[in-house]
């Protein structure tokens, strides 16, 4: 998209500085709008899980997942029932975050949640074909910039804002056995900005004339994922998912070109920043799971997830700035051109690798030749990989309590025009933050010492269709 406006507010900006310096007092606003980088984080089904029936099993289900959201805890599950399945859903969820005992305003969530599973037999295997998709309804994708000092929830403000989409194929090649893998992608973007036009010198009559041109390129990011199921009987599984790493990079050119306009005279100017940061990271991943159906009616999931933390990019981004100021020999008494303008280089994040356990309950609570009623309920624990924030740095986390709750309604046998089950899921979920004290260790940090605290409330439901 690109857009042109007239810069109204820069040219007054620049028309209150001293004649001495004209510039002295913007470069230091532009450094500050560009030299750091937005905060870094992973994607939706990390932060809240994906589909009805996996979320309120806390996500334990590397082990057993069948239905579209195996596209993200397993692939390998895509082949597991043999099934066609369709399904399409919603999630919503409202963080309350405070610090200081002030809340933080950090956005509500919420997107549309979809996939299919189609399987094929091929030489008397099962091959199938999976589709997931989690699509926020507000924005695409989104950035955002903020001083290193100014203290920001890591894990949750810019993470749940992306587009996540797996492609991912499956096989069965014998009755206890599935594996399958495929490519999960994710969005970034690309933004150039240009200003132009001619500023007059402080005290003329005439009006600034600058325009600016916006263009910004969403990009796609792909990484890796695999997975395994092993069935070693009716009422034990296992399974073990990799999801690979991946970085979305956030390139910003800006750049100022401008005649600042004294008499019939002029000084050619040329600014420019480039930026180059981490805009999102996900760590490399390792599931690990087992599913246990003591009883019939009864289905118990355990997970353990370990979560390459330890190469967690730092925010900050690498920024260089470049001035080029003309400053004609008449005008050398008044108009001094500022000197070297430093720029910013990563700083480490020092974060720590995690292991994430997860636990599962789900109880055939009715049963008819036409209907069935599951009760499912979950939860799990993650301890935050973010150091004390004792420096200059404000990357806040907490560890985090999650309780999650859900049903499902399978309606069996409706007749010709449909002939499979109709699904119906729905689930809650609670995530408690425990209060955390990030204490300074400089008196004089600008920002000080502070707690974090807070919940996050997260309801969804699917429906959908399966045909043998």
């Amino acid at each position: 998209m690109v857009s042109h406006t007239s810069l109204g507010a820069a040219t007054r900006v620049l028309r209150a500085q001293p004649t001495k310096k004209p510039l002295s007092a913007l470069l230091p606003a532009l450094v500050a709008l560009f030299a750091f980088a937005p905060r870094a984080h992973a994607n939706p089904p990390d932060t809240f899980g994906l589909g009805a029936r996996s979320t309120a099993l806390a996500g334990a289900v590397t082990a057993d997942v069948e239905d579209f959201s195996a596209g993200y805890y397993n692939p390998a599950g895509l082949a597991r029932s043999g099934r066609l399945r369709l399904e399409f859903g919603y999630l919503y969820a409202h963080p309350e975050l405070r610090l200081g005992g002030r809340d933080n305003q950090v956005d509500d969530v919420r997107g549309v949640v979809a996939g299919l599973v189609v399987p094929a037999t091929i030489a008397g295997t099962t091959f199938a074909f999976g589709l997931t998709l989690h699509l926020p309804d507000e924005r695409i994708s989104r950035t955002r910039s903020l001083p290193l000092t100014q203290a920001r929830w890591e894990m949750y403000d810019n993470r749940p804002h992306r587009i996540f989409l797996g492609v991912n194929l499956a096989w069965k090649p014998v009755p206890w056995l599935a594996i399958g893998g495929g490519i999960a992608f994710m969005s970034t973007s690309e933004t150039k900005l240009e200003v132009v036009g001619e500023i007059p010198a402080i005290g003329a009559t005439t009006r600034s004339r600058l325009h600016h041109q916006l263009r910004t390129d969403l990009l796609s990011v792909r990484y890796p994922q695999a997975g395994v199921q092993v069935i070693a009987s009716d009422s034990l599984s296992f399974g073990l998912t990799y999801r690979g790493e991946f970085q979305l990079g956030l390139k910003l050119d800006a750049g100022v070109t401008a005649d600042i306009t004294l008499g019939e005279d002029a000084i050619p100017v040329y600014f420019q920043i480039l930026t180059a940061s981490i805009n999102a990271f996900l760590p490399q991943q390792v599931s690990l799971g087992a599913s246990w159906k003591p009883l019939r009616t009864l289905r118990i999931g355990v997970d353990v997830t370990w979560v390459d933390w330890s190469a967690y990019r730092a925010p900050v981004g690498t920024t260089d700035v470049v001035l080029d100021l003309l400053v004609p020999p008449a005008f050398s008494m008044f108009v001094t051109q500022p000197g070297p303008i430093s720029g910013s280089r990563p700083v480490p994040a020092n974060f720590s690798d995690r292991f994430v356990p997860r636990v599962g309950v789900e109880w055939l609570a009715a049963e008819t030749a036409h209907a069935d009623v599951r009760l499912r309920a979950g939860y799990f624990y993650e301890l935050t990989p973010v150091p004390m924030q004792s420096g200059l740095s404000n990357f806040v986390d907490t560890d985090r309590h999650a309780f999650s709750a859900g049903a499902g309604v399978a309606l069996h046998d409706l007749g010709a025009g449909l002939p499979g089950d109709l699904l119906f899921d729905a689930y809650f979920q609670a995530s408690y933050l425990v209060p955390r004290m990030m204490t300074k260790a400089s008196l004089l940090d600008p920002t000080g010492s502070y707690l974090a605290e807070g919940a996050i409330w997260a309801a969804g439901a699917t429906t959908g269709v399966t045909f043998e």
